[in-house]
């Protein structure tokens, strides 16, 4: 059975999109990261709002989404 929080992540991902990986990043991991995966095609959610979605591998996006937060460097950590 799931939990309450397992059940309101659940509820913020897409129709038919699975979690692949969720982890903390930035100098300060205050930055949560989502990746997840629907049909062969894999998504990156930075702090909640999709950065994008047609990346060919999960190690391909969560580079990707890392190369982003060293561009934005302090703007999402506040």
């Amino acid at each position: 059975m799931l939990t309450f929080a397992e059940l309101r992540e659940a509820i913020k991902l897409s129709s038919g999109e699975k979690q692949i990986k969720k982890l903390k990043a930035g100098k300060k991991k205050k930055i949560d990261l989502v990746i997840t995966q629907k049909g062969n095609k894999f998504a990156v959610y930075v702090n909640g709002d999709q950065l994008d979605d047609s990346f060919k591998s999960a190690k391909e996006a969560e580079k990707n989404a890392n190369d982003f937060i060293k561009l934005m460097g302090e703007e999402l950590e506040k």
